[in-house]
């Protein structure tokens, strides 16, 4: 069966069968990649119009207790320069974000066990409470689902946790033994069932990564059926054990993107900064490929190099306005508007409306 023929039935049908899925993801063309672009293109802008979500990301700790073998802020990664914002540093982010438009705020960290329980719900109760109107959303890694639970109470809306490989021997060649795919995958299952919007994901061009694992991520993600899915290309990290592996590509990393986005219409996709590395628009190339999500930067300009994840782009010191108006250009510059509300996962029912979400 020709490679378009597979795009259209996975666009038809939502999945395909592993050795499908495998045979597509070691054959296809240049020829196949654009029209799977064009097909996720077309996807997207049925469903959502030309409407993008701006979600603003405030990195807010660097401290991680784990060694994943490809982090460039891992516990033993050297020459990595800590930081943890406090709770007034990471308010003051969210009010300027709010004054630019955004009305979702993502807490991004590493797994820093003095963000505790305690610690985290209050700030989530403070974000809600001072601005009801938006949503917030957590990448803080994995955490009993105990922990999930108190974060979802206390108003917390999405979570953010790649699943990184659904193979677990792949899982184990990019953490040490101690961290298993099994625990991983019972985060993501406590969290949807609690009721978060979730959100796993991979890098493409992981270490040791192959055409029958990647095949293994999209089943996984076809079954699980999340809200949101995280897909950006690996990017080496010079303090990362794994630092002499290549970087993923941008082609690579479009065409899974594009699958996705046939696989899940009416999921949320962010086009994330990390493309900016392997080229300049990056983003607005994830955006023609199916991605509806942004996410600019609200850490202050002079910590965001000290985060060093493979979600970083391009370095830039220029203020959160001035960064906003750009990308805001760029997209306008595509026929794209940024929309100012939540951003949330609304899926729609044939032949009605979409849902509300529970705020």
């Amino acid at each position: 069966m020709a490679n378009t023929d597979l795009i259209d039935r996975l666009a038809a049908e939502g999945t395909l069968s592993a050795p499908e899925l495998e045979a597509l993801l070691s054959t296809y063309t240049p020829a196949d990649r654009e029209y799977a672009t064009s097909r996720a293109y077309k996807v997207a802008r049925a469903r959502f119009g030309t409407a993008l979500h701006a979600w603003g990301v405030i990195q807010i700790t660097n401290e991680c207790a784990r060694d994943c073998y490809f982090c460039g802020i891992a516990n033993t990664a050297a020459d990595v320069t800590r930081y943890r914002l406090t709770p007034e540093q990471i308010l003051g982010c969210c009010e300027e974000g709010y004054r630019l438009g955004f009305r979702t705020f993502v807490l991004q960290g590493a797994n820093d066990p003095d963000f505790t329980d305690d610690l985290t719900t209050d700030l989530i109760w403070t974000i809600r409470r001072k601005f009801p109107d938006c949503a917030i959303t957590l990448a803080l890694g994995e955490r009993p689902k105990s922990s999930y639970q108190k974060f979802f109470d206390a108003g917390a809306d999405r979570y953010l946790l790649r699943h990184e490989t659904a193979d677990a021997e792949h899982f184990g060649q990019l953490h040490p033994r101690r961290n298993t795919l099994a625990n991983r995958m019972r985060c993501l299952r406590d969290l949807k069932e609690i009721g978060f919007q979730t959100g796993p994901g991979m890098l493409v061009g992981a270490p040791f990564q192959t055409p029958e694992r990647i095949a293994k991520d999209l089943a996984f993600l076809a079954e699980f059926r999340p809200q949101v899915v995280v897909v950006g290309p690996f990017l080496p990290s010079p303090t990362a054990k794994l630092a002499d592996h290549p970087a993923g590509s941008l082609e690579g990393t479009l065409f899974v993107l594009s699958l996705i986005r046939l696989m899940l219409p009416d999921a949320l996709l962010p086009a994330l900064a990390s493309l900016t590395r392997l080229h300049p628009r990056g983003r607005e190339l994830a955006v023609m490929s199916g991605a509806n999500v942004l996410l600019p930067n609200l850490t202050p300009p002079d910590l965001r190099s000290h985060f060093g994840s493979c979600d970083a782009g391009r370095l830039s010191d220029e203020g959160v306005a001035a960064e906003t108006a750009r990308i805001t250009k760029r997209m306008a510059d595509l026929g794209y508007t940024f929309v100012h509300d939540r951003g949330d996962y609304r899926p729609a029912p044939a032949g009605g409306e979409a849902k509300p979400h529970r705020r």
